[in-house]
């Protein structure tokens, strides 16, 4: 019968106090007493608890009638698995056979070893480790929006750029709608089928400014669950247009994507011509490029020159013709004022001239006389010609159309005979300058 003791250690309750650990050896009845067939065992392994010391009583056997309160022990190693001790019932707590009503005996909780006590405080710092690392990582992504892969704008900003799962055809469209809300083309354009657009205008920077100046709001995408669609219908707004649309969808490796996700812009009309053509900031020089739906200004970066107060194209979808044929290079403000204020400082600088016909001047005299020169003067005779002059554009060139109403005076002789000649000059003249390179350079037709 074996010992309940966890180390297989059986007392001999008869005999004298247990021996001290290590000697192992019988030990020999008490006065008047029987022999005990039992012996001490060795002693334990070492780190396991001592043997307790005499006195205290051992737990009972199996089959008593009730069981002793204690600790739960683990499991062993095979060498210190309990040891079974041969024999016969156990004697009772002065030696005579177990009796019935003996009570049951208390044990006391062993000492934990040392390697057991050092594994257990790794462990703890360990998962003191792990709850840190958790709690970092949720202080982390606790700001980060997360698309909704149906439905409903984000508010949370920017995507993080890396696709979504699209077991759905309209988890494709919504999130892709949701990436363009979030101004984020790197997360849109990886809804695309393979392989995915590239540009220079497909970049978060030219759609932070397209969003900046029109949003996409208002995202409704139906849910579609069938896995043989060819569309998916969305409604969104763009600015003040609601904008109805239906995408292609197509399933790419277990996921579904977009067929299409840009517009292409033609350009070809515009980039050959003597200006430069900046998209959202970004020069192009391609006769076509690809753009995500938004909002796109053209500016050519000149200070006189410019596209015009109607330079934003609407791209509302990728389906959607976008109309950039309006797109027409013109004079700025400051480049009108520019343009007049430098021909008329030229026109002053004519009127200083003494010549009938000086050099790039709107003065074209033709007379039978001949003038001293130094004598020659033009004064103006009718109002300011540039209070409302016509200004006109082409090209790089501003035309500035004045009327011409002067008065000539000087010395001047004829067929031998001297004397003092006038003269009158009247019509229209025009001054062209060249605006796209400084200074302004002025010229008389």
């Amino acid at each position: 019968m074996s010992s309940n003791n966890p180390y297989g250690a059986q007392w001999d309750e008869g005999g004298s106090q247990p021996p001290m650990p290590g000697q192992g050896r019988n030990v020999g009845p008490g006065p008047g007493q029987q022999p005990s067939p039992y012996r001490y065992p060795q002693q334990p392994p070492a780190g396991y608890p001592q043997q307790p010391p005499a006195g205290y009583p051992q737990q009972p056997a199996a089959g008593s009638p009730s069981s002793a309160s204690g600790y739960s022990f683990g499991p062993f190693a095979p060498e210190q698995q309990q040891t079974g001790w041969g024999g016969g019932p156990q004697p009772g707590q002065y030696g005579g056979p177990p009796r019935a009503y003996d009570p049951a005996p208390t044990r006391q909780a062993p000492k934990q070893p040392k390697n057991r006590t050092k594994i257990l405080i790794i462990i703890g710092a360990a998962a003191l480790a792990l709850i840190l690392v958790a709690v970092a990582v949720i202080v982390a992504t606790r700001d980060k929006p997360s698309a909704d892969p149906q439905g409903g704008q984000n508010p949370g900003g920017q995507q993080s750029g890396a696709p979504q799962n699209t077991p759905r055809p309209s988890d494709a469209v919504s999130a892709y709608l949701q990436a363009l809300a979030a101004g984020d083309a790197t997360a849109a354009l990886s809804y695309s089928a393979d392989p995915a657009p590239t540009g220079p205008l497909l970049t978060n920077e030219v759609l932070a400014e397209s969003r900046n100046r029109m949003e996409l709001t208002g995202i409704d995408v139906p849910v579609v669950d069938d896995q043989n669609v060819k569309s998916v219908s969305a409604k969104y707004t763009l600015g003040s247009s609601v904008v109805n649309e239906s995408f292609d969808v197509v399933k790419v490796s277990g996921t579904w994507k977009l067929s299409r996700a840009v517009k292409d812009l033609d350009l070809a009309f515009i980039v050959d011509g003597p200006v430069p053509v900046k998209i959202n900031g970004v020069k192009v020089s391609e006769e076509s490029v690809a753009v995500l739906p938004g909002s796109y200004a053209f500016t050519t970066g000149l200070p006189y020159v410019g596209f015009g107060s109607k330079n934003v194209v609407l791209v509302r979808s990728p389906y959607v013709d976008a109309d950039t044929y309006n797109i027409q290079s013109q004079l700025t403000g400051a480049g009108k004022k520019a343009a007049i204020s430098a021909a008329k400082k030229s026109f002053s600088k004519c009127l200083k001239a003494h010549s009938l016909t000086p050099k790039n001047c709107p003065q074209k005299f033709k007379s039978k006389y001949s003038y001293n020169k130094s004598t020659i003067t033009w004064r103006r005779a009718g109002k300011d010609p540039f209070r409302k002059p016509s200004v006109t554009f082409s090209g790089t060139h501003a035309r500035v159309q004045v009327p011409i109403d002067l008065k000539l005076s000087g010395s001047c002789s004829y067929q031998g005979r001297s004397g003092n000649c006038s003269g009158s000059l009247t019509g229209t003249s025009v001054a062209v300058i060249k605006v796209t390179a400084k200074p302004l350079k002025v010229k008389w037709l």
